[in-house]
């Protein structure tokens, strides 16, 4: 494109200096050659990384004039390079020899004469900086893995927010003559990964594997394609990257935005805490049914709620409640640094705690009012212990929707599909208990006001012992609460 503005094309060049041999760029090589035949002369062209091209050149192109490369020009091209690369411009050297023979070979590529360097700016997106600070308020490390040379890659990372004082970087050959615990030692504090091969970006992986952390990888070359596929999770970029590397990937970024990735990584976390507040209110909700029945049993009631009651519970009340929670809008704070990290298990010793906070309530709470009306009327003990577990999961759903912050703190107008829900069901289970074919299928009668009353003061107990766990669990996760 630079050739084109200063007028000099492509296609014209070729025509007039054709192709004759080639040696195609390798990342082990670091350098591109070709041979032409330029005015009748054959002429090798070689360009690739600075410091290789500069430790093949012996002379240096000055006024159309070859002439010996001296120490002190040498110096002085290795300080432009380091000024150009300090301004995070992706700089490639070129450099030109005459040449005999039609072909070339490695052995050609040396005692080149130094033509000049080109700088280019691969130019940050606007939305890197944005994206970085919520990588690191979310507490993920953002490392860059890059073949460009270090002072570049230095000044690149820094610009998008990557790099900060004080932290380390590596480059390929550092990586290859530390031993495997020093290197676990020293990418804790590394951000910047230099020169590297597609191998070394395996190799780097495998250690942040080894200590223990999840890792996503971001590719677009054919060579990433064996990263993209040793990472936890591999992201491609899918407009610019190469088929190779969208096959080898687990996602393909369609925009290349990486501030996508982190807004997906916002959207995977709320999906976890949707899924645990999920089974949450299930296991709560059956654990409370099975301590009510197991209870009774074992102190001598009868069975408190019927088969059909039990199936209702579960289709009509639970599912309403499953799939209305499942539509929980994303919790605030997410991408904070206060997200732990997920367990094995979903299930962990937390949700294990707020099970039997929210289940022994509904079995006392139930077993008290069932064998209080048991005494009067039967059938009306069965109404009173089917209406009071309903209740209970009523009221549990709500207690359901945050860890740690209190209901009555929360917009309950965030979530209308709640509310859409604990209303349908409301009905519903008024449908259930007064009218008369509904009566007949569970064994329900109707009930007073007095005793809804009652049984509202004793399911608001689940309430209120929730209340107090999150109360405490405020403390000890911010003891200025």
């Amino acid at each position: 494109m630079l050739a084109e503005k200063i007028g000099l094309h492509k296609e014209e060049l070729e025509r007039n200096s054709p192709l004759l041999a080639e040696i195609s760029f390798d990342y082990k090589l670091k350098y591109h050659a070709t041979l032409h035949n330029i005015d009748d002369k054959k002429t090798i062209l070689v360009t690739g990384a600075p410091e290789t091209i500069l430790d093949f050149s012996k002379k240096i192109l000055i006024d159309g004039k070859q002439i010996v490369l001296s120490k002190n020009e040498r110096e002085e091209l290795e300080s432009k390079l380091d000024l150009l690369s300090r301004q995070g411009l992706r700089t490639i050297a070129m450099a030109i020899k005459n040449h005999n023979a039609k072909e070339i070979s490695e052995e050609d590529i040396q005692a080149l004469t130094f033509v000049g360097f080109f700088g280019m700016k691969d130019g940050l997106r606007p939305e890197v900086a944005e994206a970085m600070r919520k990588s690191k308020n979310a507490g993920i490390k953002v490392v860059m893995i890059t073949g460009d040379y270090k002072t570049t890659a230095v000044a690149v990372a820094k610009e998008a927010g990557i790099y900060q004082d004080g932290d380390e970087v590596l480059t390929g050959n550092d990586i290859s003559t530390l031993s495997e615990q020093e290197l676990l030692l020293k990418i804790k504090k590394v951000t910047v990964f230099a020169r590297v091969t597609p191998k070394t970006k395996l190799q780097i992986i495998e250690l942040y594997r080894k200590n223990g952390d999840i890792i996503a990888m971001t590719g677009d070359g054919v060579n990433d394609a064996p990263s993209l596929v040793a990472a936890d999770l591999g992201i491609a970029m899918g407009k610019i990257g190469t088929e190779v590397a969208k096959e080898a990937a687990d996602i393909v970024l369609l925009d290349d935005n990486f501030g996508s990735i982190v807004s997906a990584i916002e959207e995977g976390r709320s999906i976890y805490k949707t899924i645990k507040k999920v089974i949450l209110y299930l296991f709560s909700t059956s654990i409370g049914e099975a301590l009510t029945i197991g209870g009774a049993i074992i102190v001598g009631l009868p069975l408190p709620i019927l088969p059909a009651q039990i199936i209702w519970l579960n289709l009509v009340t639970d599912g309403f409640l499953d799939v209305a929670l499942a539509m929980e809008p994303k919790e605030p704070g997410l991408l904070k640094g206060n997200f732990k990290k997920p367990n094995r298990y979903l299930v962990d010793k937390k949700m294990l705690k707020r099970m039997v906070f929210m289940s022994l309530p509904m079995m006392f709470g139930t077993l008290y009012l069932f064998s209080n009306f048991l005494k009067i009327d039967p059938t009306k003990a069965l109404t009173i212990s089917l209406t009071t577990l309903a209740v209970f999961q009523w009221f549990n759903a709500w207690n359901c929707r945050s860890e740690n912050r209190s209901i009555f703190k929360m917009n309950p107008f965030s979530n209308k599909y709640l509310i859409g829900a604990t209303l349908v069901i409301f009905f519903l289970h008024l449908f259930a208990i007064y009218n008369p074919i509904m009566q007949n299928i569970l064994r329900t009668v109707p009930l007073s006001f007095g005793e809804w009353m009652i049984i509202l003061q004793v399911c608001c107990s689940i309430i209120i012992v929730e209340e107090i766990r999150k109360y405490f669990d405020r403390l000890q996760t911010n003891p200025k609460f």
